[in-house]
């Protein structure tokens, strides 16, 4: 039997603490990074190894290496755990730059903690540790740089960024910012070691914990920008500049519906958000029209019609199409304090330069605060103030010829200026578009240098700053105007593009100005009366953030009665756009319908046309442009009331051309206006009793008629299908919902209707597949319009639609208890 030797044991135990200390030394010492060797600690019980001198980190100024190896106090490696394959180096730091309001964080030293785990591949403090030790201290060098420049510009930062923000934490490895009203939005800065670059995530805190940051949707133009120009309190602009109006943008419905076009089972997207640029944000809508939205400083924005080049305003950005009236829109939305800084309506119609962003740039800079942002910018060799830029050359060719739809008229956009110079393109936003879905016709080029003392400013960045060269109008009658030369920001926008400018045939024009809408800002005057010309809409419109919030946040519709209202709550620039497509669609239809004719019209935006026996006229709502009105004028003197008209009116604007703007909703409605005048008539007759179900409350149903077919209708078409069918029968629905006397659920049915124009007979249509035909309610559907048809025969030339149906809401009872 053998004895324990205690000797030996302590002997082993020593050199089984020591040799991951003595593999670290070595490893040290191999790439000359100076120690003091292991050192023992607490009594004897523990080692460790200090450091003297980290080795300087690349890309890192010397002044910056050299404030922070002042501030280091110690570092020292330390094995943690009974394994002794984890390693802790503790760094200790004095006189951190940056104060933040961490309870943590508040004495004079910090201290910072690295925890490495070694691999079970390697020895215990092998090579592999301290590369990953220089990794985080390059990390902390680079981190430490912005920090540190951040910390210059704290005492010179203007008074709105101070309150807008504050530091929440930074421990050397990165930096929490926390920004807002509430300061409930978070901006976390890092430096990834591994891909080289600066990493940043957003988030929420405090009050808006579990809501989602409204910059995450410009989180990888942000993450472009600090990139190319570490500065945080350009980073802190940015995210100031464009807070409001994202808060908006995120309310925007970005989910894809169906039914909104012909191909019912095809999903279509209301809005789709395209970043540009951390200031540009363009807004696709319906894959059709395009607002480009650039943020601005003094909370406002600059908006334009995106669908025009922003080379030249007379061609048109591919898969794109011109929103005919939104110049005059928009301008409804026009703060009266921010009306004094519009152009004039002279040089609206004669501007100085050819109308692209150069007219952002020039607008962006007259909206710039008067504190100059160079006291808090750290200065680059060959560069201008913040953020560095030279001035640029005119990049505007002469050669560019007038499109012919613009003849006579020659745009302004085609002259070129006697004494502008030339030379070559601007560089491109270095922000990186985002790339655009290939349906929505978006190519954008890829990004150069941003901090280059030789490169340009991206256009929608507020911080541009007016070069010295002052440009003057060559324009007979046109103010001068200071500012950038003209340019193409954007790599590709030539108009030897063809994918970016193919030009594309629009005869709409802007519609006439109205006055401003009930839902709007009270202190917005009536828009001005603008000339007809299609490019109005290029010209951006300056507006304020609260504007942009009523333009962009869903609201009831105005100048509608709240009854009268649909359900479906939208903003008003959808209801805009909306419009504008329906009337589109309508165009289309008209061609088709064999009853409908058109009638040609000398007013911009309005279509006429006619039946056998009406006239309609649809155009916008001249005083809010968020409507389709129908104007419906009997050919001569006929069985038309004028109550019967403007029911017919204003079914169309509340129930047909309105929100969610459905083209099967407008068809189905063109076919009733091609209906013989007794049916047609009828039919109103029943939209009456679906508008005003008060002024029958002798019927124990309401009704509603359903111009597609609903999800619960009898599967004879696919939902959403156009629901009225007239050939020698019409085929409609109609949807019954139960009046209840008391709050409870009531109870829907569709009723499928066939009308028999020769025997003049009106009956439930008989549908095989129908599931539910061997319900209650069908069967008394049918018993009750059978009933009717028995006990009053149609007479020659009369329908019997209305008659039957009021019957059958009069009527209807089912079983208690009892469900269709």
């Amino acid at each position: 039997m053998c004895a324990f030797n205690k000797v030996l044991a302590h002997l082993v135990a020593m050199c089984d603490t020591n040799m991951p200390f003595i593999g670290l030394r070595c490893e040290l010492s191999n790439l000359e990074i100076p120690h003091q060797g292991v050192q023992v600690e607490g009594d004897g019980c523990s080692h460790a190894i200090r450091i003297l001198r980290i080795p300087p980190s690349k890309g890192v100024s010397e002044e910056t290496q050299r404030t922070l190896e002042l501030s280091l106090l110690d570092c020292t490696f330390r094995l943690q755990g009974r394994n002794n394959r984890t390693w802790v180096a503790e760094l200790i730091f004095s006189g951190c730059p940056l104060a933040s309001t961490s309870s943590k964080e508040q004495a004079f030293t910090r201290y910072v903690y690295l925890t490495y785990e070694n691999p079970l591949s390697e020895p215990v403090g092998g090579q592999k540790v301290v590369e990953m030790f220089l990794n985080d201290w390059s990390s902390i060098s680079r981190l430490y740089e912005c920090v540190l420049e951040f910390s210059h510009s704290v005492l010179d930062m203007p008074s709105y960024l101070s309150l807008f923000s504050e530091i929440r934490l930074y421990n050397y490895r990165k930096l929490v910012l926390c920004y807002g009203n509430t300061k409930g939005s978070s901006v976390t800065i890092q430096w990834n070691s591994v891909t080289q670059r600066f990493h940043i995530s957003l988030g929420t805190v405090g009050p808006n914990s579990g809501c989602s940051n409204c910059h995450n949707i410009i989180l990888h133009q942000l993450q472009e920008m600090f990139n190319k120009t570490p500065t945080v309190v350009q980073l802190l602009q940015v995210l100031t500049d464009t807070q409001g109006p994202l808060n908006a943008i995120n309310k925007l419905p970005t989910v894809p519906m169906l039914g909104l076009t012909q191909r019912t089972n095809t999903a279509y997207q209301c809005f789709s958000i395209l970043p540009q640029s951390p200031t540009h944000i363009r807004l696709a809508f319906r894959n059709m029209y395009c607002i480009d939205i650039y943020c601005s400083s003094r909370g406002v924005v600059a908006i334009r019609d995106g669908a025009y080049s922003l080379f030249d305003n007379t061609k048109i950005v591919e898969g794109f199409y011109p929103a005919p009236g939104l110049k005059t829109f928009l301008n409804m939305f026009v703060d009266s304090n921010q009306d004094a800084r519009r152009r004039s309506v002279n040089e609206d119609d004669n501007p100085p330069s050819p109308v692209g962003v150069d007219v952002v740039d020039s607008l962006m800079s007259q909206l710039q605060p008067g504190q100059a942002p160079q006291q808090f910018v750290k200065q680059q060799p060959g560069s201008g103030v913040y953020p560095p830029l030279t001035s640029p050359p005119n990049p505007y060719h002469s050669n560019v010829a007038p499109s012919p739809s613009m003849m006579p008229t020659q745009s302004p956009g085609n002259i070129h200026a006697a004494n502008s110079p030339s030379g070559a393109l601007r560089a491109p936003s270095p922000f990186g578009p985002t790339p655009s879905p290939s349906s929505l016709g978006i190519s954008m080029g890829q990004a150069s240098s941003f901090a280059s003392p030789h490169g340009a400013l991206e256009p929608s960045s507020p911080y541009a700053m007016v070069s010295p060269s002052q440009r003057t109008g060559t324009w007979p009658g046109s103010p001068q105007v200071s500012g950038p030369s003209p340019g193409a920001r954007i790599h590709g926008m030539s108009p030897g593009n063809p994918s970016l400018h193919s030009p594309v045939p629009d005869a709409s024009h802007s519609p006439r100005a109205g006055t401003s809408a009930q839902a709007m800002p009270t202190n917005m005057p009536p828009p001005r009366k603008l000339p007809q010309r299609s490019w109005a809409a290029s010209i951006p419109t300056i507006l304020t953030h609260s504007a942009l919030h009523v333009l962009l946040l869903p609201s009831p519709t105005p100048c509608l009665v709240p009854g009268l209202a649909g359900s479906y709550l939208c903003s008003p620039l959808e209801r805009f756009l909306g419009s504008v497509i329906m009337r589109r669609h309508l165009q289309r239809i008209i061609q088709q319908e064999p009853n409908l004719s058109i009638v040609n019209s000398n007013e911009p935006g309005v279509i006429m046309f006619k039946t056998e026996v009406l006239k309609c006229r649809v155009a916008l709502n001249p005083k809010t442009y968020q409507t389709l009105q129908l104007k419906v004028t009997p050919e001569n003197a006929g069985p038309w009331s004028q109550e019967e008209l403007q029911v017919l009116e204003k079914f169309f604007e509340t129930r047909v051309a309105g929100p969610p703007f459905k083209y099967n909703t407008l068809n189905a409605f063109t076919k009733l206006l091609g209906a013989p005048t007794n049916i047609l008539r009828d039919c109103v007759r029943i939209m009456k009793l679906e508008l005003f179900p008060d002024q029958a409350a002798q019927l124990k149903w309401n009704v509603q008629f359903c111009l597609t077919i609903p999800p619960s209708a009898p599967p004879i078409a696919p939902p959403g299908t156009i629901a009225v069918v007239l050939k020698s029968k019409m085929l409609f629905f109609l949807q019954l919902t139960q009046r209840l006397p008391v709050p409870q659920e009531p109870i829907s049915i569709i009723v499928p209707i066939v009308y028999d124009m020769a025997t003049g007979l009106t009956q439930q249509a008989d549908i095989p597949r129908q599931q539910s035909s061997s319900g209650a309610a069908a069967l008394m559907v049918s018993s009750i319009l059978k009933r009717f048809n028995d006990m009053h025969p149609a007479r020659q030339g009369e329908c019997t639609i209305f008659a039957s149906v009021h019957e059958l809401m009069a009527s209807l009872t089912l079983p208690p208890g009892g469900r269709p």
